[in-house]
């Protein structure tokens, strides 16, 4: 039982695991893609719903926690080794371990190891040596980042929540657990940033649940009762009068237009009627003030007006304003801004900008270290007649085993002489 469960857990630590993991799911990627194009969130409806591709995803935090003990626990070993607190030297520890039937000099060696820059301590029948610095803070960090990843989209696969809402200017801010402050205001500005050309804010007054006064923008995403808010698209809400020859009370109704950008399209059907109502957003025209911009929020609309399939006639009327012709009226007694936005209810989120935190982290250190200050250590140890020699470098790697195949010429050239311990 006990081999059996050592074997399970150097298969999980295994540093092929996580590659494996990966590919598995790269071929259930293939495999849905040539069934649907929408491959991706099939996939993840999928891991969703299967507790077998669920437990497969999770192989790799687990993966990645027992290589962060393992990793520590080899790191530990380590350093009591060449400080001298124990005598228990496995070569698993070191990349290169040599066994020689000679007897070494220590003082020569550690005079040599000094020279070429290593720093030196020896015990009574032991020297060590070392020099620059250990990459073991980046691994740490990088598993650590790959546990958080991995656990992060675990956990938005299996609990994301995800709502749509219609957020209306000068209307109570919806949210999945009830009604938010106030929408203040609604902007859209130009972006003097290096990515986006527009940046959109809404502002949200304090609300009776508890709620202070809130800004929302595109990036990066705020939360709002528990649940991260998205804006999506923009559009207006619109207050539509209608009356026709032959609809003399006329109509008055509430509508939704996704017409955002100028020049896109949104439709409405008069409701028991054969007319139809196609609404634009003109665009705005240079030097010219013609058209009022979404951006300034006092839109002018143009329309085109359908009886079936026939057009009757197009025009365009401001915002509050109206248009006559031939017995058929349309006013547009209030037009507001809209942002169509989503909740989205995702903890694995904080798992994920914590993976990149712990990355960007680990790049920070790896890279100078490695390039500036590698790590390489030695040790001698005599004992029984038998010199055991041991070596690892993490960078530098040929430099090093220059100077680890000299001390085994220096110790070799010794052999049949008495120990000098």
């Amino acid at each position: 039982m006990k081999r059996l469960l050592q074997t399970i857990l150097t298969a999980a630590s295994s540093r092929a695991l996580p590659p494996l993991v990966v590919g598995f799911f790269f071929l259930v990627y293939i495999g849905i893609a040539f069934f649907t194009n929408e491959t991706l969130i099939t996939l993840m409806a999928f891991t969703r719903n299967s507790l077998i591709l669920d437990g497969i995803l999770a192989l790799i935090p687990l993966n990645s926690a027992l290589r962060i003990l393992q990793e520590t626990c080899w790191h530990l070993k380590k350093r009591r080794v060449l400080n001298g607190k124990t005598s228990d030297v496995k070569p698993a520890l070191f990349d290169e371990s040599v066994e020689l039937t000679a007897a070494p000099s220590f003082s020569d060696l550690q005079s040599r190891l000094g020279a070429v820059g290593y720093k030196t301590r020896r015990s009574e029948n032991a020297v060590t040596a070392w020099r620059g610095a250990s990459i073991f803070p980046a691994r740490i960090l990088f598993l650590a980042g790959t546990f958080c990843l991995f656990t992060g989209i675990l956990i938005s696969i299996t609990t994301r929540t995800s709502h749509r809402q219609m957020v209306v200017e000068g209307e109570p801010l919806p949210v999945p657990e009830g009604i938010g402050g106030r929408v203040e205001r609604i902007t859209l500005a130009n972006s003097s940033g290096p990515i986006l050309r527009k940046t959109l804010t809404m502002e949200v007054a304090p609300s009776s649940s508890g709620y202070g006064k809130r800004v929302f923008g595109i990036y990066p995403p705020s939360m709002y009762g528990g649940s991260f808010v998205y804006p999506r698209y923009l559009g207006l809400a619109l207050l539509l009068r209608f009356s026709a020859p032959d609809l003399p009370a006329g109509i008055e109704k509430h509508s939704i237009l996704n017409c955002y950008p100028p020049g896109k399209e949104a439709s409405e059907e008069i409701p028991g009627s054969p007319y139809r109502i196609v609404f634009s957003i003109p665009e705005p025209v240079a030097g010219s003030d013609r058209y009022i911009s979404y951006m300034t929020g006092n839109v002018t609309l143009k329309f085109k007006l359908l009886k079936g399939k026939e057009v009757l006639f197009s025009g365009s009327a401001p915002g509050g304003g109206e248009f006559v012709r031939d017995g058929y009226r349309l006013a547009f007694p209030d037009i507001r801004r809209l942002v169509v936005t989503d909740y989205i209810g995702d903890y694995g989120v904080f798992f994920i900008w914590v993976a990149a935190l712990l990355f960007i982290g680990a790049g920070c250190i790896w890279l100078p270290v490695r390039l500036f200050f590698p790590r390489r250590e030695m040790l001698f140890r005599y004992d029984q007649g038998v010199a055991t020699a041991c070596s690892l470098a993490e960078g530098g790697a040929r430099t090093h085993a220059g100077v680890f195949h000299e001390m085994l010429d220096m110790i070799d050239a010794r052999r049949g002489e008495a120990s000098v311990v």
